[in-house]
């Protein structure tokens, strides 16, 4: 999809990216957002060319992360796996610290005898895998709410609030957007999963004959 024109309150007209996104919606962001100097037509989020920040900061949850050793991110580190869903769940569970492990290794003791009485038709080994994920996406779940308290204007504790502000630039003006949380969207889908998973092992008293 090519890009389009887009009016902006100020009366100038910006092109977008237009790249296709996962809803199959044209992307709104200014075309060679994020790619300054680049003059490309695409966000870089859609093939855009950019030459990046000079840190390797935002490589972090990048297997191949230059300057992270071992090219994974640091233990404890699971924003990528938050950010992106429960599609990842098995990676945020290898990267949580110690004594979270330890956490969710009792809640997945907590749950098993429930899920064996409520679920007996379930083969063990994938009894077991779902307990492990839902226990793991618990602890992801609190992290998407955590980094939602607060506001751009009062902050808690590093959160960044349900709505967050971002600075973007194009043709040398950068102005201030406003959008939704990236957590609020990645919470949402791991309830649903959290619930298909109870519903599975009959871990809920709803689920349960």
């Amino acid at each position: 999809m090519s890009a389009e024109k887009t009016g902006d309150a100020a009366g100038r007209y910006t092109d977008i990216c237009g790249a296709s996104n996962r809803n199959d919606e044209p992307c709104s962001l200014p075309a060679g957002w994020g790619t300054p100097g680049s003059g490309g037509s695409r966000c870089k989020f859609h093939g855009g060319a950019s030459t990046g920040p000079s840190d390797t900061e935002h490589l972090a949850e990048n297997d191949f992360a230059e300057g992270n050793a071992g090219g994974g991110a640091p233990e404890g580190n699971t924003n990528a796996e938050i950010h992106g869903g429960f599609g990842d769940w098995e990676k945020a569970y290898d990267r949580l610290d110690e004594e979270t492990r330890a956490f969710v290794d009792a809640m997945i003791s907590d749950m098993r005898e429930t899920a064996k009485e409520h679920a007996p038709d379930v083969p063990e080994e994938r009894r077991e895998r779902l307990l492990k994920e839902k226990a793991t996406l618990s602890v992801m779940w609190n992290r998407t709410a955590a980094d939602m308290l607060g506001t751009p204007e009062d902050p808690v504790d590093g959160a960044r609030g349900i709505v967050i502000r971002e600075e973007r630039e194009h043709n040398g003006d950068t102005y201030t957007v406003e959008k939704a949380n990236p957590a609020w969207e990645a919470g949402h889908s791991l309830t649903v999963r959290k619930r298909k998973i109870a519903e599975e092992l009959g871990l809920w008293p709803g689920f349960q004959e």
